[in-house]
């Protein structure tokens, strides 16, 4: 669920389709040095997710990337 959640904030920012296919993965490195690994130590998990995300975890990301994955 965390991961879902990330790459749907991560989306907002960062072109992650054309990152991957490029093989550049740089941007997404940085998405996720600046927002994750960088505070994962500081905060709470709880707390490490609303600021990266802006949300509490909330299932709802899950459900759309297992829809978009498996149904669409």
């Amino acid at each position: 669920m965390y991961a879902a959640q990330f790459m749907a904030a991560m989306k907002q920012t960062v072109d992650v389709e054309k990152a991957t296919l490029s093989g550049d993965l740089s941007p997404i490195f940085t998405w996720l040095s600046d927002n994750i690994w960088s505070k994962a130590s500081l905060f709470s998990t709880d707390d490490l997710v609303k600021q990266a995300t802006g949300d509490v975890l909330n299932a709802s990301f899950f459900k759309a990337h297992l829809e978009k994955r498996y149904l669409g």
